[in-house]
């Protein structure tokens, strides 16, 4: 149910026309906090040591991509996609060697 409210939750605002300038980077923070989340559930079912660095990781990043000025977001943006990839794969293969 938590899953589907959050798949919900991402198209709304990938879906959600620019207001405003920063809305689109508001959205994307939205977004990203959202897969965040989602990753953090999973993590929760099958804890690890190397994807509880990696989410809190993820974590510092979405801060720090949150309060970037437009000049530095791309960057950050880059890696918080790839520690979210990595936290990822991290709980898929975590769950498959249960």
């Amino acid at each position: 149910m938590r899953s589907l409210l959050v798949a919900a939750f991402l198209i709304l605002a990938a879906a959600a026309p620019a207001a405003e300038p920063g809305s689109n980077h508001d959205a994307d923070v939205a977004a990203k906090a959202a897969q965040l989340e989602m990753l953090r559930v999973r993590a929760a079912t099958t804890p690890n040591a190397t994807t509880s660095t990696t989410l809190i990781e993820a974590d510092n990043l979405l801060s720090q991509y949150r309060a970037a000025p437009p000049a530095k977001r791309d960057p950050l943006r880059a890696q918080l996609d790839a520690a979210l990839a990595r936290l990822d794969l991290e709980i898929s293969g975590a769950q498959s060697g249960r």
